[in-house]
């Protein structure tokens, strides 16, 4: 086709956009937007008979394509979302919907095509790059920060989320943590900590930007970390580089990656909490930001990984944290804390109603130490369990092992009653054999007794014990039956005066029985 021929083609099919878009019932202004035209231009076009055109677009219009399904639900992803990128949207079928029969190319190309139709523009910032040469396996590692302003679920109120992303120079394969708050150097280390966890290892040397967590200052080139970080960098022997400002050459692969997982994951996604926001970019990095080919090498980083990760210098398997660090989780309504996508007991009552109670967790090695979020008690132990979804119970959490405590609890105060106590426990043990049901009501008999005759219990114990009784109603009347013959034996005799000697010799003054019949005016018979 010859140059002219093009130029008309291409006219032609505008006019008859123009013209396609009108019949729809958009208006000029709006079709002069989609179609980058003057408002003038299209009103021109109007005039043109577009016959020959109109056609073959409705054909187009009318085929079948393998996105149609999804039509409605891109749209509306466009619509809240106008900086949607095709990549998300590609991302997104493969989350929700598991969809993975078009190619990156049909996806960006319909992308665009609903974009023209329904008038939604994106707004581009640009920004160069420079090519960064490849570095030996195992070689380095880049850490930078970021934050993004993402929506509640529930209330559409924002909230600004904080992440630092790690990734292998050699091999672009990434990890990316979350935090609904500022990091702090603690943070920092822990998250090391994690990344190295997560990718097998470190690299002999890290690069960062010049963030003030790591970095107090830099004076040509003298570095002085943060107190807190140089004593875990020397712990952990690896060799730290600062990079200069606005030098691609040195942190261009970290700076993708985060504008990467910022505008390819966080970007339109609705936030319900940071453990399921995190969950989610984990679930991310094995679909999309590890499983996807790189522009620049073409190649997918997990596989380049799994040759790099034999390179990467072992650590300990002794996690390093600073002593003041923890991380703060709030108790979930069925007793349970979430840690990495698994659930780990506390107490049962741990959790009140109405309130966020707030408990810090501590991991050494693979232990996971749970305490009360302002003192230094201690409520659970986990061993960590791996996978996602697990649930991790202490058998003392349970609310029969709560009943168990508070038996135990009992049946001490009620030993507590009895000088002898291997006699008690063994009369115990009986009643919790013979009653097993009734035992509180069995331990609140013994407690009555021992307020009302608790000088008797001793004795009435070793009665119990020879007759062979097993009943606290039986330890009861005997206990009784004690005291009352106790009672009867004590009454003195009245030879058995309680006065001083001086006055056991005194008798009392005898009158005749005549005084008190005269005194009565009666008569002696």
């Amino acid at each position: 086709m010859k140059e002219q021929d093009k130029v008309n083609f291409e006219k032609l099919n505008t006019i008859a956009k123009v013209h396609y878009y009108k019949k729809k019932g958009y208006p000029n202004t709006k079709i002069s937007r989609m179609l980058g035209l003057h408002r003038n231009t299209v009103s021109a076009y109007l005039k043109k008979n577009p016959e020959d055109s109109i056609p073959w677009l409705e054909a187009q219009e009318t085929r079948s394509k393998k996105l149609d399904p999804f039509k409605e639900t891109i749209v509306g992803w466009l619509s809240d979302e106008p900086d949607l990128s095709a990549a998300q949207v590609e991302d997104w079928l493969k989350e929700q919907f598991d969809f993975h029969e078009a190619a990156s190319s049909t996806i960006r190309s319909y992308v665009k095509e609903l974009r023209e139709t329904y008038g939604i523009p994106k707004v581009l910032i640009y920004r160069n790059y420079e090519a960064v040469p490849e570095l030996p396996k195992g070689k380095q590692m880049q850490v930078d920060f970021g934050e993004i302003i993402v929506k509640r679920a529930l209330s559409e109120k924002p909230i600004k989320l904080y992440c630092v992303g790690f990734v292998l120079s050699h091999s672009q394969y990434k990890y990316i943590e979350w935090q609904d708050r500022p990091f702090t150097t603690n943070d920092g280390i822990r998250t090391h900590e994690n990344a190295f966890e997560y990718f097998g290892g470190r690299t002999e040397e890290i690069v960062y930007d010049q963030d003030k967590l790591m970095i107090v200052s830099e004076n040509h080139g003298d570095i002085l970390f943060t107190k807190q970080f140089q004593v875990y960098r020397q712990e952990r022997k690896f060799i730290a580089y600062v990079c200069r400002a606005a030098d691609p050459e040195s942190k261009g692969k970290i700076e993708a990656v985060i504008k990467f997982v910022k505008y390819n994951f966080a970007r339109g996604r609705r936030f319900h909490s940071i453990d399921t926001w995190q969950e989610q970019c984990e679930a991310w990095l094995k679909r999309t930001g590890n499983h996807k080919i790189h522009e620049k090498t073409k190649k997918r980083p997990k596989d380049v990984f799994t040759l790099e990760k034999s390179h990467l210098i072992s650590i300990s398997n002794h996690k390093i944290i600073s002593n003041n660090e923890s991380i703060t989780k709030t108790v979930l309504k069925d007793n349970t804390i979430q840690y990495k996508s698994n659930y780990y007991s506390v107490p049962l009552g741990t959790y009140q109603s109405g309130k966020a109670i707030k408990v810090r967790l501590i991991v050494q090695d693979s232990q996971l130490e749970i305490y009360e979020m302002k003192k230094d008690k201690k409520l659970g132990s986990h061993s960590l369990t791996k996978g996602k979804g697990n649930f991790v119970k202490d058998p003392f959490h349970g609310r029969e092992q709560e009943k168990n405590r508070k038996l135990e609890q009992h049946v001490h105060e009620v030993l507590q009653l009895f000088e002898n106590k291997e006699k008690a426990v063994h009369f115990i043990s009986q009643l919790k054999e013979k009653y097993p049901r009734h035992i509180r009501d069995q331990l609140r008999v013994i407690e009555e007794v021992a307020v009302l005759h608790g000088e008797f219990i001793e004795e009435a114990l070793n009665e119990c014990l020879t007759l062979g009784l097993t009943s606290a109603v039986e330890f009861r009347d005997v206990a009784k039956e004690i005291a009352r013959r106790r009672v009867e034996t004590e009454i003195p005799s009245p030879e058995q005066s309680s006065l001083p000697d001086k006055y056991q010799q005194i008798t009392a003054l005898e009158r005749p029985f005549d005084s008190y019949l005269q005194v009565l005016g009666g008569e002696k018979s």
